[in-house]
């Protein structure tokens, strides 16, 4: 990747011209950040089956899994008829678009908001539009081969269907909407860096990162509803007024314009989109968001404080907060409460922890609400069978799951060697802690908005599916936790997590099913069948907490 990038920076030299920029020292700089990206381990897709070494082969394995998921995305451009191309290529690219927008939030938000260049470069004499324009270039790169491997089958598809031209048409409007992405993210956080004040830009990027890619995940369900059904079947697509705000349909009318020959000022101006757009994103980033960028960037590391104010807040008298008043109350002992009081903590002030664990709620809280919105919903058939309440109130142990695992993973986890070396003789307090702490945190308020949404569906009729729900969701996360080698809070490295993750999906999915089954069962043919089976369900689940709270030494993995 680095050979190829700096052979196309050198076949461009006009384009950086333009940029304003000092070509000489960019592709300096852009040398040395390939170099070291190549030793970079990719956050996205880690080998699930090794730790992490210095050999970073997960990246090729992330490209041969976007590659087969980018085949699914492709299957609709390889049956539709000719006339139903645009629905097709808005599905294509718009899953190319959501899933760069993803990597580049998820995988790259630390390149673009690095601040370790600053302590070497702004020493010299080095402008901040050419550090600027490298990070973006650096990005951009990562971003080209993570979009040939998604879209490869999409541009074989057409270029077999429709000919050789129309799949390097496809290749260019698939590279050029992974710029795209590029200047929308990068634009979000480029403008808060213009109007809010250093102190808090970490934690407000943070959130906007959040809110990004839940309304991005969004975006993706919504797009295929927005199809008429019957464009599958006309002539020609009917375009709208609304179709020229997104940019899926920019790329998929340039691509109807030349297979179909529609030569015509809508599709002309779609594929003027498609061209400018991309290259006037990078000129505003360039050219108008820069120049106060790396100074905005270089203040993230000064401290934020004044000495006279945190010599006040060493003074003043802590008051309790909410986690110490809740753990008083909900915990029974001292370690127990210290394990919730940590959960707690961190949780609230952890980028990393929130930046994985928030955004994969909203993924379910969107997931439920526009598959409910479907008239034919997770149950198919006719038309106006609206989705079961009940799968409705499953779905969130399924993504607290992975928000429980989260609690147990860290950057740091080495510094769990602490645990070992206190006088702790009963672990199993620390655990019940964190589970204490992810039900009231997390899964409590989750719960409570989709049992709202429920409520609004169904009417306060359905009161007892909801409590029943709920008790046989503890039970489930209970049931996980005994699928895997028990983890303190924490105290696990990434390659753990996704290991554990993956073997325990398996196992646990039959579990879920069973007692999904039997709560319909008994909601639909025994009356009453909840309201009885109720008690015994949480008394069930007092028995699990029980024997989870009495894990021994023996029973913990850790990995410091």
């Amino acid at each position: 990747m680095k050979t190829v990038t700096l052979w196309l920076t050198d076949r461009l030299p006009f384009l950086w011209r333009g940029l304003g920029v000092n070509y000489t020292q960019l592709r300096a700089i852009l040398g040395v950040k390939l170099t070291l990206d190549n030793r970079r381990p990719a956050t996205v897709f880690q080998r699930w089956d090794k730790k992490e070494t210095d050999s970073n082969y997960s990246f090729y394995i992330s490209l041969a899994i976007y590659a087969f998921m980018g085949i699914f995305a492709a299957l609709m451009l390889a049956f539709v008829p000719r006339a139903a191309l645009v629905p097709a290529g808005v599905f294509f690219f718009g899953y190319i678009m959501v899933i760069c927008a993803l990597t580049l939030i998820n995988d790259f938000s630390s390149v673009v908001l690095d601040t370790s260049d600053n302590q070497i470069m702004l020493f010299r004499p080095v402008d901040g539009r050419t550090i600027l324009v490298a990070r973006i270039i650096h990005v951009i790169s990562y971003l080209f081969t993570l979009t040939l491997a998604i879209s490869i089958t999409g541009i074989v598809v057409i270029g077999v269907r429709f000919g050789v031209g129309a799949g390097l048409l496809t290749l260019l409007l698939s590279l050029l909407m992974a710029v795209l992405m590029v200047f929308i993210t990068n634009v979000v956080y480029l403008g808060l860096m213009q109007f809010t004040s250093e102190r808090k830009l970490r934690e407000l990027i943070n959130y906007v990162q959040i809110v990004t890619a839940i309304v991005f995940y969004a975006g993706f369900q919504i797009m295929p509803r927005l199809i008429d059904k019957a464009s599958f079947n006309e002539q020609s697509f009917l375009w709208k007024w609304w179709h020229y705000l997104l940019p899926p349909y920019w790329a998929a009318g340039s691509l109807d314009m030349i297979i179909n020959h529609h030569v015509d000022a809508p599709h002309l101006l779609l594929l003027s989109l498609m061209l400018f757009m991309p290259f006037a994103g990078l000129w505003v980033m360039a050219r108008v968001l820069a120049p106060a960028f790396n100074q905005k960037l270089g203040s993230l590391d000064a401290t934020n404080n004044a000495p006279e104010q945190a010599a006040l807040a060493l003074s003043a008298s802590p008051k309790p907060s909410i986690a110490d008043r809740l753990g008083a109350w909900l915990t029974t002992s001292s370690i127990e409460r210290a394990a919730f009081s940590f959960v707690w903590h961190i949780s609230d002030r952890d980028r990393q922890f929130k930046l994985k664990a928030y955004p994969q709620l909203g993924y379910g809280l969107a997931f439920v609400l526009f598959t409910s919105l479907n008239k034919a919903g997770f149950m198919g058939g006719a038309e106006g069978v609206p989705i079961n309440h009940l799968l409705i109130l499953y779905m969130g142990v399924l993504f607290m799951m992975a928000a429980m695992g989260l609690t147990a993973v860290s950057d740091n986890f080495k510094a769990a060697w602490i645990y070992a070396s206190a006088p702790i003789t009963r672990p199993g307090e620390l655990l019940a802690g964190r589970f204490k702490a992810v039900v009231v945190k997390l899964m409590l308020p989750y719960f409570a908005l989709l049992a709202g949404y429920v409520f609004y569906l169904k009417g306060p009729g359905v009161a007892f599916d909801v409590v029943f729900a709920f008790v046989n969701s503890l039970a489930m996360l209970l049931i996980s936790e005994f699928f895997q080698k028990r983890q303190f809070p924490f105290s696990a490295s990434q390659d753990a997590l996704k290991r554990n993750m993956t073997a325990r999906t398996f196992m646990i999915l039959p579990v879920f099913g069973l007692v999904g089954f039997l709560h319909w069962g008994l909601s639909k043919y025994i009356p009453y069948g909840t309201v009885v089976a109720l008690p015994i369900m949480a008394g069930f689940v007092w028995l699990l907490f029980r024997a989870f709270r009495q894990t021994s030494w023996a029973e913990i993995r850790q990995d410091a």
